[in-house]
């Protein structure tokens, strides 16, 4: 049986729509921890999530930031 991975792609920007961001790297990190093949694409707008601080100055924001920085030692692949 052939695995597959799941891919979670987003071009959304992070300083409008944080929410897209997150959920892309929270349904990584689900699938990674569960065994999973996964991994999280940005293209486009948003590439700058790595810069936080365009990133809100809010909770989500917050917790997208924390995302992003244990997405680099996460049971799954991020690629810019």
């Amino acid at each position: 049986m052939p695995r597959r991975k799941l891919i979670f792609f987003t071009t959304a920007d992070p300083g409008r729509d944080p929410g897209a961001i997150f959920r892309a790297y929270h349904f990584a990190n689900v699938a990674g921890s569960n065994g999973l093949d996964a991994e999280v694409r940005l293209a486009d707008d948003a590439v700058s999530v790595t810069d936080v601080d365009l990133l809100p100055d809010d909770e989500l924001g917050l917790e997208v930031t924390s995302k992003v920085a244990g997405g680099a030692d996460g049971p799954f692949l991020a690629s810019l």
